[in-house]
């Protein structure tokens, strides 16, 4: 056999190899990434892009039908303890729990009630990543059944969440 054939066989090997790593290490290989503000988000597993603005984004599963809405520009008011003063106060919601998640190191403040008058279930989770707030905002779930299935999505946004260096 020729040497060229040698080194070819070596270079496609090398390849295969290359692709390899690069598609096992990856975080976003096999997830839909989408754009947020300056930053960019990789879809949770089953969720389903519904709407895209510059400051949020609506994500939805068709299966559950739960709804989780990302916002990257929050009011300088709107935050986890003010939230939870919303709601407590209130005779409008039922908290149903209150609390921080701690995720790899990523600090997630979750506040999770009822509307008394249509039951709906919401939960609203605030984080901080690369210097920026951002602000979860899921319905239509369950919150008996579906609460560990809705920190797993949230931890999923906030471990993907990234600055878009291409705008």
């Amino acid at each position: 056999m020729d040497k060229r054939y040698l080194l070819i066989i070596i270079i496609i090997f090398i390849c295969v190899i290359n692709l390899y790593m690069i598609s096992d290490f990856s975080d976003i290989v096999g997830s839909a990434s989408v754009d947020i503000g300056n930053y960019t988000i990789s879809l949770p597993e089953g969720f389903s892009l519904y709407e895209n603005n510059i400051d949020h984004i609506l994500i939805i599963n068709p299966n559950s039908h739960m709804r989780v809405k990302v916002y990257s520009v929050i009011r300088p008011d709107d935050t986890y303890l003010n939230k939870f003063e919303e709601i407590n106060s209130s005779e409008q919601y039922t908290l149903l729990s209150n609390g921080t998640i701690n995720s790899n190191g990523n600090i997630i403040h979750c506040v999770s009630f009822q509307n008394i008058k249509d039951s709906n279930n919401v939960s609203v989770f605030y984080y901080t990543k690369e210097n920026n707030n951002f602000q979860v905002y899921m319905s239509g779930f369950n919150y008996d059944l579906q609460k560990n299935e809705t920190i797993e999505i949230v931890e999923k946004i906030v471990e993907t969440t990234r600055i878009n260096y291409k705008r």
